[in-house]
C-alpha cells in the first residue's frame, strides 16, 4: 500500500511545490494531484514544465515520492449527452499527459440523484458512461475508481434518488464488467452507506483503486449527516480502521490509502497542522494492522525547485 496525500481529501488548497512539500515533509508515498491544472499549464508552457515540480519529487530514497496516486476526473455524470459526449472527448490530451507522468489511476463520483431518469434507467445510463470514460482511459493503462456520496440528505430538487449505499455501488461497478473499473473505498461513505466488513472482505485487492479513510464525528446528527461530519481516521469506530487495513493487506492491495476529514472540522489550524495529524493517524492505524510504516524525513526536502508566488 502507498501512503497516499490527497489535499482534495483533506480541503487542503495551495500552489503545486507547497503541496509536494507538505507530502513530502511528513513522509507520504504517492500523492493525489490535480490533472487538469497541470494540464493547463503545460498548454500555457510546455510539460516538461508544468510537470518539473513532480518530477524532481519523483525518484528513489529517502524523502521522494514513490509514485502519483492518482487524480480526480472533473466529468458531470448527471450532464446531459451533449456535455458528457464533450468532457470525454476532453479526456485524451488528459490522459497523454497522466500516461507520461506513469499515473495509473483516476477517480470519479456517481451522481447521488437525479432529475434525468428513475433509477434502473438510470442505472443503465450509468453503467454505458463509465463504460465509455473506462475505454480511453484504459488505452493509456490507468485504472478508473469510481464512488459514490452516502451523504444522508438528498441534493436539493432532484426528483430522483441513485447510488447512496455500498450495494448501489457494488452493483454498478459489477455491471460495467470491465476489469479497467473498481472501488474507490472511502470508510466514511462506507459507514454511512450501510456496508461493513463483510461486504469489504468479498473485494479483491485489484479491484480495489484506491482507499480513503475518514471518521463519523462523534457529534454527528445519524439521521442528517453530511460531508462536514468526517473527521481524520481513528484506531476503532463504527469501521475499525485498523481490520480495514489488514483487510485491504491480506487482499493483495497495493494502492494508494490517504487519510480524510472536512476542513470545517479543523478551522482555525494551519494546513500544515492539519497534514501533520493527518500522517500521524494513519500512521498509527497502519502501525497497528502491521504495515511497514517507513520514517518521517529528518529535513525538509531543499532540491525541489521554488515555485514563484504568481503576480496579481
Amino acid at each position: 500500500m502507498l501512503k497516499n496525500f490527497s489535499p482534495k481529501s483533506l480541503g487542503i488548497n495551495g500552489r503545486q511545490s507547497e503541496l509536494i512539500e507538505l507530502a513530502l515533509t511528513y513522509g507520504f508515498r504517492s500523492m493525489d494531484i490535480d490533472m487538469y491544472e497541470l494540464l493547463r499549464r503545460s498548454q500555457r508552457t510546455s510539460a516538461d514544465d508544468a510537470a518539473k515540480f513532480l518530477r524532481a519529487a519523483l525518484g528513489e530514497g529517502m524523502g521522494r515520492l514513490e509514485a502519483i496516486g492518482g487524480f480526480p476526473l472533473e466529468i458531470d455524470m448527471d450532464a446531459d449527452d451533449d456535455a458528457f459526449t464533450s468532457q470525454v472527448g476532453a479526456l485524451h490530451p488528459l490522459t497523454e499527459l497522466a500516461a507520461d507522468l506513469g499515473v495509473t489511476r483516476a477517480y470519479i463520483m456517481l451522481p447521488a440523484s437525479t432529475d434525468r431518469l428513475p433509477y434502473h434507467e438510470y442505472f443503465e445510463n450509468q453503467q454505458t458512461r463509465l463504460g465509455q470514460i473506462a475505454e480511453v482511459l484504459g488505452a493509456k493503462d490507468i485504472q478508473l475508481g469510481v464512488g459514490f456520496n452516502a451523504e444522508k440528505k438528498l441534493a436539493k430538487d432532484k426528483q430522483f434518488d441513485f447510488v447512496r449505499n455500498v450495494e448501489g455501488l457494488i452493483a454498478i461497478v459489477k455491471a460495467v464488467g470491465n476489469p479497467q473499473v473498481g472501488y474507490v473505498i472511502d470508510t466514511w461513505d462506507w459507514v454511512v452507506g450501510d456496508g461493513g466488513m463483510d461486504q469489504l472482505s468479498e473485494i479483491a485487492g485489484s479491484e480495489i483503486v484506491a482507499v480513503r479513510l475518514g471518521t463519523v464525528a462523534e457529534d454527528a446528527d445519524p439521521a442528517n449527516l453530511t460531508r462536514a461530519d468526517r473527521v481524520l481516521p481513528t484506531l476503532e469506530g463504527t469501521l475499525n480502521h485498523v481490520s480495514v487495513v489488514k483487510q485491504l493487506a491480506s487482499a493483495g492491495f497495493e494502492g494508494p490509502i490517504s487519510p480524510s476529514a472536512s476542513p470545517m472540522r479543523y478551522k482555525g489550524q494551519t494546513r500544515e497542522n492539519t497534514v501533520k495529524e493527518a500522517q500521524e493517524a494513519i500512521d498509527a492505524i497502519c502501525t497497528e494492522a502491521g504495515v511497514e510504516v517507513k520514517p518521517l524525513p529528518m529535513d525538509l526536502i531543499e532540491d525541489i525547485p521554488v515555485e514563484p508566488t504568481p503576480v496579481a
